[in-house]
């Protein structure tokens, strides 16, 4: 946040819709998502005035993932049109160097064969 005297920028993040009992579009699981919006707001007195650099994310319960949502999918959420969110609409990081459990979806090292919070096998 950026704040001098009267007016400032801030960030904001804010949920605009939920999804539970689907498919992931990540990990191809049954789980649920929040779809996110998040902005930049230029404020006089903590009144938004203007708004940008606005992007849409999906986080993911059942893989613990967080997505970047294209502009286009994330303004028909926005707008209260019913979309099914699917493989093509996200864009996720690698996350090559921090593997993920099957079961628990805790982050782990690349070398581990078994889950130390969880004791599952990995599957490589």
């Amino acid at each position: 946040m950026f704040f001098i005297g009267i007016f400032g920028i801030q960030n904001k993040t804010e949920p605009i819709a939920s999804e539970a009992a689907v498919i992931c579009p990540v990990c191809e699981r049954y789980g649920r998502y929040e779809i996110l919006k998040s902005y930049y707001y230029f404020h006089i007195f903590f009144i938004p005035v203007w708004r940008w650099n606005k992007r849409y994310y999906i986080q993911t319960h059942c893989c613990s993932r967080i997505c970047e949502l294209d502009q286009e999918t994330g303004s028909k959420i926005e707008a209260g049109q019913s979309v099914f969110v699917e493989k093509e609409h996200i864009r996720c990081m690698d996350r090559t160097a921090a593997p993920l459990c099957h079961s628990c979806s805790a982050q782990l090292d690349p070398s581990f064969t078994y889950c130390p919070y969880c004791g599952s096998q990995l599957n490589r």
